[in-house]
């Protein structure tokens, strides 16, 4: 009966984990529009969470696109048709790779420090120092965060989709003899404007899963030195769970 026992502590744990985060949802949803907006702490948030993120996706979304582009020359240098490189590599990158990716590795890093950052202030009860002067938790520490998160993760997937067509370019030019304009064109007239949408899409709900999971494991942080980075590290495990299963949801959707 241990193993059974078992499995039901995790399913319920699971369930509870889910209530709990649709539980600030909605609260979120009701506090966070109200006046003042915040708008400060937004753009502080923004600077926090986006700006200070940009080297990692530069670096990712670089490389995504180079290697991405060795791996399909490749296959295609074999039937003689690398002139198609463009063509093979748009729709993986801007579909998938790039809004997936950076939410797996910039926004587990954001989600992550987000956590640590109110898990900390929940283990030296200033959540409580907040609320005891008057101010709503939510209102002025989740908001500002998962608004900006929000918002980052998109800007960030349409710079990295800019940055990993240029990766491609570059090793179609050097490896594989593509020219660089001929590979621009066929990158640009492959993609459709649903593709883009999807890939905006992808990464505004990969930003709010973000905000919304680092701020609740931060809120649910227990008491303790240990406790911070057990937090940090649940938090890292269900942003890269719940962010794969998100993907595949908007992306049966748009099929």
């Amino acid at each position: 009966m241990k193993p059974i026992a078992r499995l039901g502590q995790i399913v319920i744990g699971g369930l509870e984990w889910l209530g709990g985060l649709a539980g600030l949802a909605f609260t979120l949803v009701r506090v966070g529009p109200r006046r003042p907006w915040g708008i400060d702490d937004i753009a502080a948030q923004m600077v926090h969470l986006g700006v200070r993120s940009l080297p990692i996706a530069l670096f990712m979304s670089l490389f995504i696109g180079m290697i991405l582009a060795v791996q399909f020359g490749s296959a295609l240098r074999d039937f003689g048709a690398t002139m198609a490189l463009g063509d093979a590599s748009s729709l993986a990158l801007v579909r998938e790779l790039v809004p997936t990716l950076l939410a797996l590795t910039v926004g587990s890093k954001m989600a992550a420090g987000i956590s640590a950052e109110l898990g900390s202030m929940k283990v030296t009860e200033q959540i409580d120092a907040v609320a005891a002067l008057g101010a709503d938790p939510i209102k002025k520490l989740v908001w500002p965060r998962v608004v900006a998160a929000t918002w980052s993760q998109p800007l960030l997937v349409v710079l990295g989709n800019v940055i990993a067509l240029l990766g491609g370019m570059l090793i179609g030019e050097w490896v594989y003899g593509v020219p660089a304009g001929y590979f621009y064109e066929t990158y640009i007239e492959e993609l459709s404007p649903n593709d883009y949408i999807q890939s905006l899409t992808k990464g505004t709900v990969f930003g709010f899963l973000v905000g919304m999971i680092g701020c609740y494991q931060g809120f649910s942080t227990k008491f303790g030195t240990e406790a911070v980075g057990m937090s940090t590290t649940e938090t890292v495990v269900a942003i890269s769970i719940w962010i794969i299963i998100a993907d595949f949801f908007i992306t049966m959707m748009f099929f």
